[in-house]
């Protein structure tokens, strides 16, 4: 049971971090130099990434974390409170991107600004809950 639920928690953020960093370095320089489907690919990539890259594999980590928490770690520690803060904070990033600044940014240079700032965020924020995660478990 413990090697399931590392490997889904390890596998879930892969998806996550990976999609991100696939956006981030294939689709959206690829759509940069197309107005013309650059809005609308947005708008739907973001809506299907946003199903099962945000909510999906987040609450899924979460729960992955919490069994990896009481079944390998034997609880609660420090280092553990402090990524499953961080968690939280990128759980409230992901839905101002995902729920407000994505959904608005074809309406809105400003949105669109916001969008890509907390884009870049989340990422940074995330690649640092993967080091966290890597820490932990060789026991720091």
């Amino acid at each position: 049971m413990r090697e399931l639920l590392l490997f889904l928690h390890v596998l879930l953020a892969t998806f996550w971090v990976g999609g991100m960093i696939f956006l981030s370095l294939v689709v959206v320089p690829y759509l940069k130099d197309k107005p013309q489907i650059r809005d609308e690919a947005f708008q739907e990539v973001g809506r299907r990434f946003s199903f099962y890259g945000t909510f999906l594999s987040l609450a899924l980590l979460f729960i992955t974390g919490m069994g990896i928490t009481h079944l390998i770690q034997g609880g609660f520690r420090p280092s553990i409170l402090f990524k499953l803060a961080l968690f939280f904070v990128v759980v409230a990033v992901s839905l101002l991107h995902d729920l407000w600044a994505g959904k608005k940014a074809v309406e809105s240079e400003t949105h669109r600004l916001w969008a890509r700032r907390l884009g870049i965020a989340n990422l940074v924020l995330s690649v640092l809950l993967v080091l966290l995660g890597v820490l932990i478990r060789l026991g720091y």
